[in-house]
């Protein structure tokens, strides 16, 4: 694939913008509307006044995709009023964007999102939203893949048609990775030093870590090592029973990368009497519904012979993608079996 560059479409620009926009939108929705709304759109929507206003607006954006100067695709995005629906000054809406058939399918689509949550970040909003279009499944898979939920609907209306867009957003604030999550049963609740006593004597069943990839981890100095660790992720929960308020297990997020927008979830045990009674998908529904608001895909590293957690990972929706030899914290390197979990999955998963 030949370099995709991105540039920021001025009024010089506007023949183009106005061809690309045309060819674009006629070639996404043509063979599902009427030739009279289409016409009756695409001359109205993207008239030379109309997109001039708009490139002349301090609140809306455009840019190019470009492949050794030919356009193949656009993006708009708009903040403050100048927003199509919400006028939110803590948000950013993506308006448009729109790539050339033939470029579908080669990650022209996930540079110009990029660009527009490049955008996002610099202008600090809290938040991206936009409005898809319900008969557009491709679309709508592409923005779950990145994040994205919907939380509403509304009507957009082409020539004569009202359609409906399915109104779609995702949170750009800095990631809480140690955040209070709890529901009726059990409480994730940020782990501190002063917790080492405790934890300690949830973990010092042997048993708990037969299967782990450390079985000595119940010994207190080498549980010592797991601990500071823990504390040193910054992403550590202690997590309690709420029916009785005792410590009964501790899991963690680490590894947040914001190129593949993912984390990892481990490091977790449960006290042998919380197994097999649902506590392990408490915790992760906790968890995922979380971290689900920031990133796209969640990892974990499971030690090739727990058979015990590849199992309830994969009830969770994950798949197995590769195996990998993990050094833990403090500890000698150990293989592991590398599972994904998406978003996307994660919904379905749920019902």
């Amino acid at each position: 694939m030949q370099q995709i560059t991105v540039r920021k479409i001025t009024t010089a620009d506007i023949i183009e913008l106005q061809n690309i926009a045309k060819l674009t939108f006629t070639e996404t929705f043509s063979s599902e509307n009427s030739e009279t709304n289409m016409k009756e759109y695409l001359e109205n929507g993207f008239s030379k006044e109309k997109l001039t206003t708009e490139l002349n607006d301090q609140n809306a954006e455009f840019y190019f995709a470009e492949i050794h100067g030919r356009i193949i695709g656009y993006l708009k995005v708009n903040v403050g009023q100048s927003q199509t629906e919400i006028k939110d000054q803590n948000a950013l809406e993506i308006e448009r964007i729109y790539i050339l058939k033939e470029y579908h399918g080669k990650k022209v689509g996930q540079i110009l999102y990029d660009k527009a949550i490049e955008l996002a970040k610099d202008k600090k909003v809290e938040y991206v939203w936009l409005g898809v279009w319900e008969q557009n499944p491709r679309a709508i898979r592409f923005y779950e893949k990145n994040g994205f939920k919907a939380f509403d609907k509304h009507v957009f209306k082409l020539g004569e048609d009202e359609q409906i867009d399915i109104m779609m957003k995702k949170r750009i604030s800095t990631v809480n990775i140690q955040p209070k999550l709890e529901n009726e049963n059990i409480l994730l609740s940020p782990l501190q030093e002063s917790d080492f006593d405790a934890l300690y004597a949830a973990a010092s069943d042997p048993k708990i870590w037969e299967q782990h990839p450390n079985k000595e981890r119940w010994q207190k100095e080498i549980f010592k090592t797991f601990f500071v660790g823990a504390i040193q992720s910054k992403g550590a929960f202690k997590i309690i029973d709420k029916s009785n308020h005792s410590v009964i297990g501790s899991t963690r997020f680490y590894a947040l990368s914001e190129q593949e927008n993912s984390i990892q979830i481990g490091y977790t045990f449960y006290k042998t009497e919380y197994w097999g009674i649902g506590t392990n998908k408490l915790v992760k529904t906790l968890m995922l519904d979380h971290i689900f608001n920031y990133v796209s895909k969640v990892y974990f590293h499971i030690g090739e012979n727990n058979i015990r957690s590849q199992r309830a990972i994969i009830k969770l929706g994950a798949s197995k993608v590769g195996e990998q030899e993990v050094t833990y914290f403090g500890e000698k390197p150990m293989q592991n079996f590398v599972y994904e979990l998406t978003n996307e999955n994660w919904e379905k998963q749920k019902g």
